[in-house]
């Protein structure tokens, strides 16, 4: 084929399955076919929506024969609210069945939530019983309070050794302070005397 001969063909042809609706107009046969579907589904829903009235009526909530008959969207209403009124009156009651169900239920317990944090006022005052990290914690604070009055006493072998310690560094320190004030006295002497010496070769 030659450059630039090639036209792009737009459309289609007319298509041979087409069938004359109602109004004469021609449709594919697929639309129809869809239609009738869709008639065939309202006409379903009619007719539960009639059995589900006429078990009402056997209930013993058949209306009056003179009350007009309903349209569909009023009857579709009217059975909303129906269901709404009921739901409203099944409602406390429910929670607390929930509530209990959820109580029960193992599955549906959570596993993080503490049962501890649901105290009323008068669990408060009440003495509980306190948990192992608490217990632990409060265990190793009377032992460090013990300890620290025992060591103020000097009853601990740490308190023992720091006394010791202490008597020895007291003893060395008045050693040498007894020998620092002897040399002083010593020295002070020997500068006495070395002063009379003088005084007494210039008398001469």
């Amino acid at each position: 084929m030659a450059r630039g001969t090639f036209k792009q063909r737009r459309g289609g042809g007319r298509s041979k399955n087409l069938v004359l609706d109602e109004n004469g107009t021609a449709v594919s046969k697929d639309k129809l076919a869809a239609r009738d579907r869709d008639e065939d589904d309202d006409d379903d829903d009619e007719e539960e929506e009639e059995e589900e009235s006429e078990d009402e009526d056997e209930d013993g909530t058949a209306p009056n024969a003179s009350q007009p008959e309903l349209t569909r969207a009023e009857r579709r209403e009217l059975k909303k609210q129906k269901a709404q009124a009921a739901q409203a009156k099944k409602q406390p009651n429910g929670d607390a069945e929930d509530e209990e169900k959820e109580g029960n239920d193992p599955v549906l317990v959570n596993p993080n939530r503490s049962a501890a944090k649901h105290r009323n006022l008068s669990d408060l005052s009440a003495p509980r019983e306190l948990s192992r990290r608490e217990r632990e914690e409060k265990e190793k604070k009377d032992a460090k309070e013990r300890y620290w009055k025992l060591h103020a006493a000097g009853k601990t072998d740490e308190a023992k050794a720091d006394l010791a310690r202490l008597a020895k560094i007291r003893a060395e320190r008045e050693a040498a302070q007894a020998k620092r004030k002897a040399e002083a006295e010593a020295k002070a002497a020997e500068i006495q005397q070395k002063r009379k010496e003088q005084m007494a070769k210039k008398r001469v």
